[in-house]
């Protein structure tokens, strides 16, 4: 399968070198069905419960992401990850741009509100320059990155003049209610973007709902939610090849925590991942079925998923220049006085795709990734979410209407 893909990311980036675990909740697994009870409206908004037994793996996820060294650009160029790192903030700008052409299409002069949820040092922060966005509010788990987020933010104040406006949130978006610290309560987002961070709050159903609120109760009717979560059918695929739980490369590793004889638990489903410079904390697997459905529950009705090899195929002619522009492949053969990321052997497709061309010169090259980094990169899926209209009852909360129910009233 990977050989697979690969084989097409080379294929189309031809270029020229100068051009259960158990609970009180009720979800449980019946055949090959996941089935998750639904809970009375009320519940929706209701606070989790303050008593967490697992503040303790907050607080591992809150301190790897405090100490991890913020690198200067020269630094990133020698990362044994550089190019699937840029391959990642391509898939982020193409949702972001995608997304936020969606709200525009409705309201072309809309002032457009944003939620980046998980925002970490602030990533993503010239993608919502670019897309033109009216105010962003950021939000992460660890106070060190956010304060990292917000000078970067005024350092990119300073070069581009007008910027959006911004606020910055230091909280557990997993059991703080993030609505509470907004300057204006009362507003409404168009987007909410959670980019690898969701995962976390499926340490617990408390925490995924607590997730899910902060997600969807300030998201307006017609907005959208989206995201990039690592992909568990492929984690547990690979898992079942290997003989001790664990996989991996020389840039990345992932092992199981729990025992995947018994099953694999809907929350806590505890593995550790390590990936060079970046990741190296435990995370918690997303039954993405589950998620789905807690989802629905909020309002959310899935409009969109693909696994980053599938998004890649979908994405990559209409924004092919943007591959280009951030440097998300690998020249190969490596250009004179250049060596590749990787050893030679990892770059056998693309060594047969380059043989195989036709009317090719030395200074034809294809754009390509090294097996190591790919393997990395197609761990990884994409969703996207949009938030649905509401009746209220009689108790006045609110009571969604995805299309598939109304299909069933008629």
């Amino acid at each position: 399968m990977m050989s697979t893909s690969t084989d097409t990311l080379s294929q189309n980036l031809k270029s020229d070198e100068n051009g259960e675990s158990k609970s009180n909740d009720t979800e449980h697994l019946e055949g090959n069905k996941l089935l998750v009870k639904r809970r009375n409206c009320q519940d929706e908004f209701a606070p989790p419960s303050k008593s967490f037994k697992n503040d303790e793996h907050s607080t591992v996820v809150a301190a790897h992401y405090n100490h991890l060294e913020e690198k200067g650009l020269k630094e990133r160029f020698k990362s044994p990850i550089f190019y699937v790192r840029n391959f990642n903030n391509w898939v982020k700008s193409v949702l972001i741009q995608e997304y936020t052409d969606k709200v525009r299409e409705k309201d072309y002069g809309k002032p457009i509100m944003v939620l980046d949820i998980c925002c970490g040092k602030g990533g993503d922060l010239s993608k919502w320059q670019k897309a033109r966005v009216e105010k962003v509010i950021f939000a992460d788990i660890a106070d060190v990155s956010v304060q990292q987020c917000k000078i970067r933010y005024d350092d990119l104040h300073k070069r581009c003049g007008r910027l959006y406006s911004a606020e910055f949130i230091a909280a557990d978006c997993t059991k703080e209610t993030l609505r509470d610290k907004y300057s204006d309560p009362s507003i409404n987002f168009d987007l909410v973007s959670c980019q690898f961070g969701l995962h976390y709050s499926f340490e617990s159903l408390g925490q995924a709902r607590r997730m899910l609120t902060n997600i969807t109760e300030c998201l307006r009717p017609g907005g959208y939610f989206f995201g990039t979560i690592p992909d568990a059918y492929e984690i547990i695929s690979r898992t079942k090849k290997s003989a001790d739980g664990s996989f991996g490369n020389r840039i990345y590793n992932i092992k199981l925590l729990f025992d995947s004889k018994t099953g694999y638990p809907l929350f806590g489903a505890k593995y550790d991942f390590h990936l060079e410079g970046v990741v190296d904390c435990p995370e918690f697997l997303v039954n993405f079925e589950l998620f789905v459905k807690l989802a629905a529950e909020y309002g959310l009705e899935l409009v969109y998923k693909a696994r980053f090899s599938d998004f890649f195929k979908d994405h990559s002619d209409n924004y092919k220049q943007l591959l280009h522009r951030i440097i998300c492949f690998e020249s190969y053969p490596a250009p004179p006085g250049k060596e590749l990321i990787g050893d030679e052997a990892e770059y056998e497709h693309a060594k047969q795709f380059w043989e195989n061309m036709e009317k090719k010169n030395e200074h034809d090259h294809i754009g390509t990734m090294s097996m190591c980094e790919w393997e990395v990169a197609t761990i990884y899926m994409a969703f996207a979410f949009k938030k649905q209209k509401s009746t209220w009852d009689s108790n006045g909360k609110p009571v969604y209407k995805l299309p598939q129910d109304e299909e069933k009233a008629e």
